[in-house]
């Protein structure tokens, strides 16, 4: 295969006010998922199950997490002699510094001729799938078009408005990308093919349309490339037909979350022949008193469980304390929830201290949201959280 060489980036810079306050202090690929994962963790393991060596990603200087969790890339046997994980700062669409712009075209254009590839995936990580890169490849070759797209069939009334979908011809060519709201104005099916904000394309024309862009007197991030090449070329639409979501809403999120507290999904996710790889801890198992009582979650390593747990997600080191009831919820690394203290449709970010004898209550539709490192002692406390 080594004629058909592949290298990857990953691009970060798509960022949701949604998705506030989660990633105020992250970058989207740096939130956790379903435990024990971060959304980085489904790229990099259709990566690294593909056998791919060089991946390029670009994300904010400032992102520390995403940086402490990737680092050498060792998980997804991407810390190789040669090849491996290079990180470059990503630019504003809406930059006007040129020397910036100069900048993110050199290294792309850098990585991708030191990578000595035939073929390029660019990707990003807002959305949870478990792609077959490989299968993506070998239609990609049969079908002999300069590009070539994902997609995932969604129902109507699973998307956003302002999610982007293919308008797909009879050839089962790309005519253009178009948000859902502007496809819904015409005639349009009940299933649309949504838009994965995957390509594959061959390296010697990316680096032609990245040297394009960079003589424009308009800056064009990577993301912007893709899906002018995508209607330019009438790409190969490729259907994906997996487990996916597009992680661009805190109900989204929500969601995608507790759809992982059943079986069929996150067998269909994390259990099929391609294995979802992440940075192990090697903790200690989490403890169950007698008195506590678990049903229908996800639990990571490390935590304490006493009270009552049920249709929730429970991360790394987290404390739910005795008479406590945690019910579909989301509980993110460390957090600590007080004795006789109820949740329901509430999200603790990472660090977040619960008090006792509170009763906090979302809804299905607007999941409270604590952010990163809140403490709530007294009713007044509570206003802290976020209902969007």
């Amino acid at each position: 295969m080594k004629q058909n060489k592949i290298c990857t980036i990953i691009d970060l810079s798509s960022q949701y006010e949604a998705l506030s306050p989660l990633t105020k202090q992250r970058t989207v690929g740096s939130l956790p998922f379903g435990g024990r994962y971060r959304l980085i963790d489904f790229p990099l393991s259709a990566i690294s199950n593909a056998g791919i060596k060089e991946v390029g990603i670009f994300s904010p200087p400032s992102d520390r997490s995403l940086q402490d969790h990737i680092r050498s890339g060792k998980p997804w046997d991407l810390d190789s002699i040669t090849g491996g994980v290079f990180t470059y700062p990503f630019i504003e669409e809406d930059s006007k510094d040129k020397n910036k712009q100069w900048q993110y075209y050199q290294d792309l254009l850098t990585f991708l001729k030191k990578s000595g590839s035939t073929f390029t995936l660019l990707t990003s990580a807002h959305s949870v799938s478990n792609l077959n890169i490989a299968e993506l490849l070998s239609y990609h070759i049969v079908n002999n078009n300069p590009i070539t797209t994902v997609y995932k069939r969604q129902e109507v009334k699973y998307v956003s408005p302002n999610e982007e979908a293919l308008n797909i011809s009879e050839n089962s060519d790309v005519t253009a990308i178009m948000d859902v709201e502007t496809l819904m104005k015409g005639p349009h099916e009940d299933v649309l093919p949504m838009f994965m904000n995957i390509a594959m394309l061959r390296t010697s024309l990316l680096i032609e349309l990245i040297q394009n862009a960079a003589k424009q007197s308009e800056f064009k991030s990577l993301p912007s490339i893709m899906r002018e090449a995508v209607e330019v070329y009438n790409a190969n639409a490729y259907e994906y037909t997996g487990f996916y979501a597009n992680i661009n809403t805190v109900k989204r999120y929500f969601d995608t979350n507790m759809a992982m507290v059943h079986e069929e999904d996150s067998q269909a996710l994390f259990f099929s022949s391609h294995p979802i790889y992440t940075r192990n801890k090697n903790e200690i198992p989490t403890f169950f008193s007698k008195a506590s009582e678990v049903k229908s979650s996800l639990l990571g390593t490390g935590g304490r469980i006493e009270g009552r747990v049920e249709n929730s997600i429970v991360f790394r080191r987290s404390v739910v304390n005795r008479y406590a009831s945690v019910d579909h919820s989301i509980l993110m690394q460390e957090s600590k929830v007080g004795r006789g203290t109820t949740l329901k449709y509430v999200i603790l970010d990472k660090n977040v201290v619960i008090g006792a004898n509170l009763k906090i209550e979302g809804t299905p539709e607007k999941p409270i949201v604590f952010p990163k490192g809140t403490s709530v002692f007294r009713k007044e406390d509570i206003a802290k959280g976020v209902q969007k």
